[in-house]
C-alpha cells in the first residue's frame, strides 16, 4: 500500500469500526434468544397451572425487538409468552426468567421452579442456574447444578455435556 494513502484507509476503517462493533450485539442476542426457546426442550419443569409458557425478562431488556418471534412458537404444548418486567412482583409465573444484571438476582427460595438466566460467568458462580459466558470468541453456558437441583428443576444430560459445570455453593 502506497505511505500517503495509508492515513485515509486508516480513517476509513475508523469509521466503519463502531458500525461493526454495533452488529456483534444483535447477533449475540439473537443467539441467546435462540439458547432461550432450546432451554425449553432440555429443562424439565414441575406442573405448573399455567395457560402458556412464560419467558420473563427482568429489568433492561438487552433483546429489544430480537426476541419478539420467540412468541410464534410453544413449549411444553403452550404458547411461548414475554413478559417484560421493571421487578419482581409475585405474578406472573416465570418458566424462565432473564435477568441481564447479577444485581437483580433474587434470592433462590424467591423462585421456586424458574429457571434463572444471566450473563457472565459471575451469574452461574452466584447463585444463577445458567450463565451466558464470552468464551474463545463464543456464548459458552455455565450450569450451576446446586442451584437447579434446589429449584425442583431437572436439566437434560445433552444440555449438560455442553455446558461448563459449576458446583454451586449455599447463597440462601
Amino acid at each position: 500500500m502506497n505511505i500517503t494513502k495509508l492515513p485515509l484507509f486508516l480513517l476509513g476503517s475508523l469509521l466503519f469500526l463502531p458500525t461493526l462493533h454495533a452488529d456483534e450485539a444483535p447477533v449475540e442476542y439473537k443467539i441467546k434468544a435462540g439458547y432461550l426457546y432450546n432451554f425449553t426442550k432440555f429443562i424439565t419443569w414441575p406442573k405448573h397451572n399455567t395457560k402458556t409458557f412464560n419467558i420473563c425478562l427482568l429489568g433492561n431488556d438487552p433483546f429489544g425487538e430480537l426476541i419478539n418471534p420467540i412468541e410464534q412458537q410453544s413449549a411444553l404444548e403452550m404458547p411461548i409468552k414475554l413478559i417484560r418486567l421493571e421487578r419482581l412482583i409475585g405474578e406472573p409465573y416465570c418458566h424462565i426468567l432473564f435477568i441481564p444484571s447479577l444485581k437483580n438476582l433474587p434470592p433462590p427460595q424467591a423462585l421456586t421452579s424458574t429457571l434463572t438466566v444471566g450473563e457472565g460467568k459471575e451469574f452461574a458462580e452466584q447463585g444463577g442456574m445458567i450463565g451466558f459466558e464470552h468464551k474463545e470468541g463464543r456464548i459458552k453456558l455455565q450450569i450451576n447444578l446446586q442451584a437447579i437441583k434446589k429449584s425442583g428443576l431437572k436439566v437434560s444430560a445433552k444440555l449438560l455435556e455442553v455446558s461448563d459445570i459449576i458446583d454451586g455453593e449455599d447463597h440462601d
